[in-house]
């Protein structure tokens, strides 16, 4: 189906990191659809790489495109990518975050090397793109930046701990920012997708079908180019969204948000209390979903005191 003209991206300049495969390459072709002009950034971008057929895909389809082999996880290869896509295309309107690597393997055996490593593909990479479209983006009074977290990051997953404190981070970068890009005319979102990748059938959770390249009804369904809308309409101008994690997988999409629960009040709080009061702390049964850290400490203030604050916790 050909969207409206009113959901097309023409004009627009978008980067996606690790647009080789996967994901980043359902993100690439669909935003190249779209109208956008595409950088697929991958560390081989050379002739005879990934990341090249995935350029010469989008050039055959009528789109644009260019190729930047760079090392995002380095300041140098983050700066270089974000200068190229300016000085080709003459501006910047969405960086997409999505360069991973998974490493999985018990705590007990974790490297600091590899967890470092890890880090630094996953979180320091999403920092240091969206760094350096930061300034380029608040001159334009625009811009859109994408992460990529998960839900092994926002839930939790035994044996991954690099990969999953890596993702938990991307989430609290992805906020902050959106607090800090509202007034510069920078909306900053992530994304929590499930896809069938090469990256997803090396997980040691993978199933058997998975990993042995076979392939199942639920790796069929769990296509990245029922993921790339999502990413879409993140990076386009109509979207208002800010601040989302949005979880997206075979079709669906749906919201991941932090909640605190209604807890328990004790004026001269013991550990007694604590102990016996534990259900009521952990109780779900009234929640609310906070905008922003600060936000908890005015509702605080104002649940223990009695009143609002005049001044920002």
């Amino acid at each position: 189906m050909t969207p409206p003209d009113n959901l097309r991206l023409d004009g627009r300049v978008a980067v996606v990191t690790g647009a080789g495969s996967g994901l980043g390459r359902a993100h690439a072709l669909l935003l190249g659809s779209l109208g956008a002009a595409v950088v697929v950034n991958d560390l081989d971008a050379g002739s005879g790489s990934s990341a090249r057929a995935v350029v010469d895909d989008l050039v055959a389809a009528g789109g644009t495109a260019m190729g930047c082999a760079a090392d995002v996880s380095t300041e140098d290869g983050a700066a270089s990518l974000v200068d190229f896509a300016v000085n080709t295309y003459g501006r910047l309107d969405a960086v997409v975050n999505n360069a991973g690597i998974l490493r999985a393997c018990d705590f007990a055996e974790m490297t600091a090397d590899l967890f470092d490593r890890v880090v630094a593909v996953n979180l320091r990479s999403a920092f240091l793109v969206s760094r350096a479209a930061w300034p380029q983006m608040v001159r334009q009074g625009y811009g859109r930046i994408v992460s990529t977290t998960s839900n092994s990051g926002l839930l939790g997953t035994a044996g991954s701990t690099a990969y999953a404190a890596a993702k938990a981070g991307v989430w609290g970068l992805t906020l902050s920012l959106a607090l800090e890009g509202m007034a510069l005319g920078i909306q900053v979102n992530a994304l929590a997708p499930l896809a069938y990748t090469p990256m997803a059938a090396s997980s040691r959770l993978a199933p058997k079908a998975w990993s042995s390249g076979e392939g199942d009804a639920w790796s069929r369904r769990l296509d990245p180019a029922l993921v790339a809308p999502v990413v879409a309409w993140l990076v386009h101008p109509q979207c208002t969204l800010n601040g989302q994690v949005l979880s997206a997988a075979g079709g669906r999409v749906a919201r991941f948000a932090m909640a605190l629960t209604n807890g328990y009040v004790a004026d001269g709080l013991t550990i007694d209390d604590v102990c016996h009061r534990e259900a009521e702390i952990l109780s779900a049964d009234s929640f609310e979903i906070l905008p922003a850290a600060s936000e908890e400490g005015r509702r605080l203030y104002a649940r223990l005191l009695g009143s609002h604050p005049t001044h920002a916790t």
